[in-house]
């Protein structure tokens, strides 16, 4: 007896032979049938039960009396019989059938599968079905389970704020989940079957993203977190934060990526809003003296063996008096006209900041001196143009010492110097000019520095 079907005290005898038609009746079918540990029963063609087996007996929780020549909606109810009916009808059209049904006659309930078999008599008639139980419970209640947790989760990662996207091993999309919409702007339909690098990944960062891809999928790095650019469909360029994990099965392969992904546009551009504040002077908007000190190093350590940069010492002629005579507020404007008209004048990779009150330093890489001593004499043109007060008739100008790396210095602390003393030459020589570092300048002599 099986041990999901609990079998009900002393049950009744069989009903007896004459009353069986069709198979039921041949002694040999009845004692095969009475002999299966499954509960099955015989339904005539108007749905009425004819025969059952012991252990249908014990299953239906009824003594034969109460099951004999009921139809199975007045044993068991109208939700039942609304269960069984599609498969009795297919059964009584000669074809095999089956179902779930809620056992709710058993305490507590259980699921079980009902199979429907015709029962053919003279000329293939059908005159009977047969059914057999099967419990399913722990089947079907795993079963409903795992759908439940499948759901669970797919709510969960549809209403994460981070965009969910998974791909097989071959980097086609399977998953793409609502907020990945929202953040990416392409819809689920539109990336399902597509390769992940078909959209949205700029072209210059397509071959970077691949290797990455490509080393996850080789089982070489589990995980990966960066921050890159994406193009939406809306052609927007925003700034997003991969976390990639992969995936593997029970044999340790890695079948498939999953990545979250946030918008952080907004805390990128907030940041460089901070640093921009942090790396401008407050009054001209050019770098700060921290600011452009660390660009000098970061320049020196990346220069190259043929590279020359080129670092212009400025001071301004005149400034003071401006102050002293037109007042703070009048100096300020023409020192910020000045600092803009030097900032023009420079090469988007090139920089400048300010040093102290009226000093600059402008950092440029040039191809060779002369190069260095062309910007110098703009630069000397340009302050002398944008330092003109209207109203007064006086007029800023610009002392520039040029010194240059490799030629002249190597190290942050000896060009600047270097330049500091071309500007002082400059000053001397009688100001509104330049002049290029040489090796007498300041008293030091010294042979100029090659690489």
């Amino acid at each position: 007896m099986s041990d999901s079907f609990q079998p009900v005290p002393s049950p009744a005898p069989m009903p007896e032979v004459e009353l069986l038609p069709g198979l039921a009746a041949v002694p040999e079918v009845r004692s095969l049938l009475e002999a299966v540990d499954l509960p099955i029963g015989r339904w005539d063609a108007d749905g009425r039960l004819t025969f059952f087996n012991p252990p249908y007996v014990s299953w239906a929780r009824r003594n034969p009396d109460q099951l004999r020549g009921r139809t199975l909606k007045e044993l068991y109810g109208d939700e039942a019989w609304t269960a069984a009916q599609p498969a009795f009808e297919r059964g009584f059209a000669g074809q095999q059938a089956d179902y779930l049904r809620l056992l709710r006659h058993l305490d507590p309930p259980r699921w079980a599968r009902i199979q429907v078999f015709p029962e053919r008599g003279a000329g293939g008639r059908i005159e009977a079905i047969y059914t057999i139980a099967h419990d399913v419970h722990d089947d079907v209640t795993a079963a409903m389970a795992l759908k439940r947790s499948n759901w669970l989760l797919e709510q969960a990662l549809d209403n994460l704020p981070w965009g969910v996207i998974e791909s097989n091993a071959e980097l086609i999309v399977t998953r793409w989940s609502r907020s990945a919409e929202a953040i990416l702007g392409y819809s689920e339909a539109e990336r399902l079957g597509t390769h992940r690098l078909a959209m949205g990944v700029p072209e210059e960062e397509r071959a970077r993203t691949l290797a990455v891809y490509e080393r996850l999928l080789r089982g070489e790095i589990d995980n990966w977190v960066e921050q890159a650019q994406y193009i939406r469909k809306d052609r927007r360029r925003i700034w997003v934060e991969w976390t990639l994990s992969a995936l593997r099965d029970e044999e340790g392969r890695v079948v498939s990526l999953l990545t979250f992904v946030r918008d952080i546009t907004h805390q990128i551009d907030t940041h460089a809003r901070l640093l921009h504040r942090a790396e401008r002077d407050a009054l001209t908007g050019v770098l700060t003296r921290r600011a452009i000190m660390e660009r000098l190093d970061t320049a020196l350590a990346r220069r190259t063996r043929d590279d020359m940069l080129a670092l212009c010492f400025i001071d301004l002629d005149g400034f003071k008096q401006i102050n002293d005579r037109l007042g703070h507020v009048r100096g300020d404007r023409l020192l910020v006209q000045v600092a803009h008209a030097m900032q023009d004048v420079l090469r988007r990779d090139d920089a400048i900041g300010r040093i102290g009150g009226d000093e600059f330093v402008a950092l440029s890489a040039v191809a060779d001196l002369s190069a260095a001593q062309s910007l110098a004499a703009k630069l000397v043109e340009v302050c002398a143009a944008a330092g003109y007060d209207l109203l007064s008739g006086m007029r800023v100008t610009a002392s520039i010492g040029v010194a240059a790396a490799p030629t002249h210095a190597r190290s942050s602390f000896e060009l600047l110097q270097r330049a500091d003393d071309a500007m002082y030459v400059a000053k001397q020589q009688g100001k509104n000019r330049w002049n290029l570092c040489h090796r007498h300048i300041g008293g030091v002599d010294f042979a100029p520095h090659h690489p």
